[in-house]
């Protein structure tokens, strides 16, 4: 029996709103910017209960389609530093360890990345020192699986992608971990035929993707910081706010860079356990 999925949930709203409703009481309420709150009726206008929740409608969609704006930013810089970095979850939950940073074959492939690790500073910055530099464990999420455990995984996806889905796996091996694009059909496969794991598969999608935007909520609010301080004292943002947002920011990539493994591990661990009788 086919799982039905849910087109659009109340989560994939918040996970759209709540970015943008976090930068926008940030910059309302930290950096000053009071017009936000006059153009979006924020101001109590009646003493009317209905009035009151009314005058709200246009900052939730306001949050929501800025939402959108920082999730293509977020997927743009901070994905993409994630994948170079670290490699694919699909890739180093088997071990794979990830290419150098700046391995790019051409020049302008090689400059693009040199700008990206630029424009989220704190969170290369702390990566570099926490993660690469002092290898504390609890800011490596990137793990990889026991040996054993890598062994047998890698075994049973490669058979469901050649036996099921009919992919050539000839080429497959447990050194180079699973394709990307071939994870994309084990998600979609075990999201079609097996319930028990559908629901999963979804909030971590939802988590990491909120997670993710919060983060980058943080990048901007941390360059932000960064230009008031020394072009715009009169917004009283000091050395505190520029340091905490860049602690936010590196904490939500962390719980991103968390919530995009589990994604991969519940489609690869899923996978490994289905059956015909799941469906």
């Amino acid at each position: 029996m086919k799982v039905k999925q849910n087109p659009f949930s109340f989560y994939d709203f918040l996970g759209y709103m709540l970015p943008g409703a976090v930068l926008l009481y940030i910059v309302t309420f930290i950096f000053g910017v009071d017009d936000i709150v006059t153009k979006l009726s924020l101001e109590e206008t009646s003493n009317s209960t209905a009035s009151q929740l009314l005058s709200f409608i246009p900052a939730v969609i306001c949050s929501y389609l800025l939402g959108h704006v920082l999730a293509i930013g977020s997927s743009a810089l901070i994905e993409a530093f994630t994948n170079y970095s670290n490699g694919y979850p699909s890739e180093f939950l088997f071990d794979v360890k990830p290419e150098a940073y700046l391995s790019s074959d051409t020049c302008g492939g090689q400059l693009g990345r040199v700008v990206l690790w630029f424009l989220i500073l704190p969170i290369s910055v702390f990566k570099l020192v926490l993660k690469d530099t002092l290898k504390i464990k609890m800011f490596n999420q990137a793990k990889s699986l026991p040996k054993s455990l890598r062994e047998a995984t890698f075994k049973k996806c490669i058979a469901i992608l050649s036996e099921d889905i009919k992919v050539d796996t000839s080429q497959m091996k447990l050194e180079n971990g699973i394709d990307g694009d071939y994870l994309r059909l084990l998600y979609h496969f075990i999201f079609e035929n097996s319930e028990r794991h559908s629901g999963k598969l979804q909030n971590y999608v939802a988590l990491y993707g909120l997670t993710r935007n919060v983060s980058f909520v943080f990048i901007v609010l941390f360059w932000g910081a960064v230009y008031s301080y020394f072009f715009a004292r009169q917004l009283n943002i000091g050395l505190m706010h520029i340091g905490l947002f860049a602690t936010l920011a590196y904490v939500f990539y962390i719980g991103f860079v968390k919530f995009y493994r589990r994604y991969s591990l519940e489609a690869v661990m899923a996978a490994s356990v289905f059956s015909k009788k799941d469906g």
